[in-house]
């Protein structure tokens, strides 16, 4: 069976003085940050959102993550933040990733994170809960809208 379109969406944040260190560069655990935002702002939109899980008493940690710094982020930029969410046939949330400076839209840092789900009484899930299910359900009908980028609410 052929597995959906990925499910992408874009916030823009400010590189604020407070992210950057002393070369006016970000300083690099800084991006974990963005890609959280990015991420939490695209499972809300979709019903995928902290407070989804939190509903349903299960837990996403993430296990592996990867990134890669390909050029700074500095004081005074903007950057767009991409969270682009993969199909999967097993238990599992993936998530890559893109930042870019808004403007020349200039690839800056890729990533990705591997999240697995836990069950209530915290044992790993070994298959999808009822409501993943039904969100995968809607996902493959091509039911589930993103919307249009946006400015982070966190930024």
């Amino acid at each position: 069976m052929d597995q959906p379109a990925p499910l992408k969406h874009t916030i823009r944040a400010p590189v604020r003085f407070g992210k950057c260190d002393l070369l006016q560069i970000v300083w690099h655990g800084n991006y974990v940050t963005w890609l959280e935002d990015a991420r939490q702002c695209l499972g809300t939109r979709i019903g995928l959102g902290y407070e989804d899980f939190v509903r349903e008493r299960y837990a996403c940690p993430i296990v592996d993550m990867h990134i890669s710094y390909k050029r700074p982020a500095r004081y005074g930029d903007f950057v767009d933040i991409t969270a682009i969410l993969h199909w999967t046939e097993v238990p599992k949330v993936v998530h890559s990733y893109e930042i870019r400076r808004a403007g020349d839209q200039e690839l800056m840092t890729t990533a990705e994170t591997v999240q697995v789900l836990l069950t209530p009484d915290g044992q790993l899930a070994l298959n999808f809960p009822p409501f993943l299910d039904e969100f995968r359900r809607k996902w493959r009908n091509g039911e589930l809208h993103v919307g249009d980028p946006e400015p982070s609410p966190w930024a």
